[in-house]
């Protein structure tokens, strides 16, 4: 099994409903960014690798030699196994066939993808984009989103580190296809929703929906391409909350804004602390709770950054400003 112990399977919903879609960006569109190859994709080692996890006759020990090859990804799936929830045994101290059963074939593909993305995709021709920031916000939220996924259960860990990380892909691959246009569309200031409207009047889609559409052309299932999709409008998707789905959305929504947290300047950040409260109110999650998910988030995206050369900081005292935060009269 591909499958991480303990987790169910990453699944098409049997219920979907009216607002999810089967296409993302126009298809003629997309196959012209992709034709240009303007597009963020894999290369070498790392994509061979997202090949053979594809195959139906893979050999794993042919896989694991590949795997053993790349320090960054056999560090990477080394830590992730070694997460409790997964590894009811005893410590994993090597990339083996056993790793990768346990990790999974579906994750070791997809971190394969997002650590090949991270390396490769660092600079580009839109001036207005800040590439650091955007690495760094993208691997607080990969961090965040695997210690949720380890929290709450609601899916693997390895997979939601590889969707926080390609939450906001979309951005990346407008600031490559489309530097020019997407820079002054930047330089204009606008931010939030505003930015997809703007996004979807110019080139007739937002960055979500080609977040989407990038994440569902190198085959990840609909169930995370269309979390991506809809995170930042989470409470408009029209789902049931008990659903998988919007369960889902609602945990990438909280990554993001951790993340948002802990790329925040010292001045910006108590502002940003009583909405992480009230989303992390939606999981049931006390103030310990969060102090812990932010203090190993906060670590976790320090250690990674180091790995990748991606800035990042430690957040010392996030536990003293949101039980501050906690305190304040709403």
């Amino acid at each position: 099994s591909s499958i991480p112990i303990g987790f169910a399977p990453s699944i098409e919903l049997k219920r979907i409903t009216p607002i999810l879609m089967s296409h993302y960006v126009d298809p003629k569109v997309f196959r012209e960014l992709q034709d240009s190859e303007v597009l963020p994709a894999p290369s070498g080692v790392r994509l061979k690798i997202m090949q053979m996890c594809q195959q139906e006759d893979i050999a794993l020990p042919d896989l694991v030699a590949q795997v053993q090859g790349d320090p960054v990804l056999a560090g990477r799936l080394i830590q992730i196994a070694n997460i409790p929830n997964i590894n009811k045994g005893r410590m994993v101290a090597a990339v083996n066939v056993e790793l990768l059963l346990m990790v999974g074939l579906h994750a070791v593909r997809q971190m394969a993808l997002a650590i090949s993305l991270t390396e490769s995709a660092r600079r580009g021709d839109c001036k207005e984009f800040d590439y650091d920031l955007f690495w760094s916000r993208s691997t607080a939220m990969a961090c965040a989103g695997q210690a949720l996924g380890d929290l709450l259960q609601v899916a693997p860990p390895a997979e939601m580190f590889t969707i926080g990380l390609l939450a906001d892909i979309g951005r990346l691959g407008l600031a490559s296809a489309r530097p020019k246009r997407y820079g002054e569309l930047l330089a204009s200031g606008v931010q939030g929703s505003k930015l997809r409207q703007e996004e979807k009047a110019l080139f007739g889609f937002n960055h979500l929906e080609l977040a989407a559409a990038m994440m569902q052309d190198w085959h990840f299932p609909k169930l995370f391409c269309e979390t991506v999709l809809y995170h930042h409008d989470a409470d408009n998707t029209g789902m049931d909350e008990e659903d998988r789905q919007q369960r889902l959305i609602r945990l990438l929504e909280l990554a993001a804004c951790v993340a948002d947290v802990c790329v925040a300047g010292d001045a910006a950040r108590p502002a940003l602390l009583p909405r992480l409260l009230a989303l992390g109110e939606r999981f049931e999650l006390p103030l310990s709770s969060l102090e812990y998910l932010c203090g190993r988030v906060s670590w976790d995206w320090s250690d990674w950054g180091a790995l990748l050369k991606v800035p990042t900081r430690v957040l010392r005292e996030i536990g003293t400003e949101l039980a501050a935060a906690a305190e304040k009269p709403e």
